[in-house]
């Protein structure tokens, strides 16, 4: 049952991300004139295929294009009138101003980009939406000081309710605990504490130490000193409107930084390379989230979408970030990228792609199968 869970899950935040990135690509190839032949998700052979009546108009007329769901679920594409495609059928005189090679350089660099951007709006969504919903976290309660640590020597005691962090309000354990960890310069803060029935201000300074992590290297972190949140005293975290959808931007923007952080330091060698993980470990993570319940699971699902969007903007060929340099090169030198430049890129991009793919594979195997790693 768990494991048809997580089959289940799977499928499902698969279909969600694909269709939102290539929705992305679809609606601003409409929004600049560009006429689109197919959106399908997936690939090989179509299962399911129709033509929607009420579709955007393209030239003041309405587009017809086709969209198919195929039987391979990893991936999926959208297909533009482009006259430089081998398998393009004839394009009518009048409809040649629609195709995606005849638009600027600005509008084709706005369609690859979308695709991206929308992952990156569906994680802003879901964060924002957990946020309006709100959540139950334990308080920013203090359970236990530990003898010798910063919060000793700031005289924080068992049982202080930490109300705001520098006039930063503090809603629950968590925001105080990412606050702490983020205080990494040993700069002094001021604390307004309650205690019994008195609220008081106190000075405290977190210690910077250094956090080794079999992923990440080694990071300097601050570090209190204290057991902080209690399972008897718990909060409901609600926020409203521009503040959740401020917060959801906030998250969406620090998980997308610390995503490309993650990528540079396993490319310089600061990070193990078993960070990479691959379809197995998505699903597996899938069931276990939609097993915890909605929030758990629209948590993940966001979280899976930001990591999309930040991998499609690697400049790869073959991804759309790829597709960005090409556009950036005509843009710096005023002429487009060359067909036999573009073959042998394409080519080496899709060779990146398979070792990565394959990488992947190989961390999910080795965990699951609990083996031991050559990158341990």
């Amino acid at each position: 049952m768990t494991t048809l869970i997580s089959i289940v899950a799977f499928l499902f935040v698969i279909a969600v991300l694909i269709t939102i990135h290539e929705w992305g690509h679809y609606r601003m190839a409409t929004l600049v004139g560009v006429r689109v032949i197919r959106f399908s998700i997936g690939f090989g052979t179509p299962l399911f295929k129709w033509v929607p009546k009420r579709q955007p108009l393209v030239g003041g007329v309405a587009q017809t294009t086709e969209f198919v769901i195929a039987s391979l679920p990893f991936g999926g594409y959208v297909k533009m009138q482009d006259e430089r495609e081998p398998d393009q059928p004839p394009i009518a005189t009048h409809e040649v101003p629609h195709s995606f090679n005849r638009k600027p350089l600005w509008a084709r660099a706005a369609v690859v980009f979308a695709g991206p951007l929308a992952n990156f709006v569906l994680a802003i969504l879901l964060f924002s939406m957990l946020n309006w919903i709100g959540t139950t976290l334990p308080q920013a309660k203090l359970a236990k000081v530990l003898p010798d640590s910063a919060a000793a020597a700031a005289q924080l005691q068992a049982g202080d309710v930490v109300l705001a962090v520098d006039a930063r309000a503090i809603t629950d354990s968590l925001q105080l605990r990412e606050m702490i960890r983020q205080s990494n310069q040993g700069t002094e803060q001021r604390w307004k504490i309650q205690r019994g029935e008195t609220v008081q201000t106190l000075r405290v300074t977190p210690r910077v130490e250094t956090e080794h992590s079999e992923f990440l290297g080694q990071s300097q972190i601050g570090r209190l000193g204290a057991v902080i949140g209690t399972p008897d005293a718990l909060v409901e975290v609600r926020y409203g409107l521009v503040e959740g959808l401020s917060l959801g931007i906030e998250k969406t923007w620090d998980l997308s930084a610390l995503t490309l952080r993650t990528l540079g330091q396993m490319l310089m060698g600061e990070a193990s390379l078993k960070n990479l993980t691959g379809p197995v470990t998505v699903a597996e993570y899938s069931g276990k989230t939609a097993a915890m319940g909605v929030s758990a699971f629209m948590l993940f699902l966001g979280l899976m979408s930001v990591s999309l969007g930040v991998l499609n903007l690697l400049p790869l060929p073959m991804l759309d970030g790829g597709h960005l340099m090409y556009y950036l090169w005509e843009w710096v030198t005023g002429r487009a990228v060359s067909e036999l430049w573009l073959d042998r890129l394409q080519r080496a991009g899709f060779a990146i792609l398979i070792s990565l793919t394959l990488l992947a594979l190989y961390n999910d195997l080795v965990r699951v199968l609990g083996l031991s790693s050559f990158f341990s």
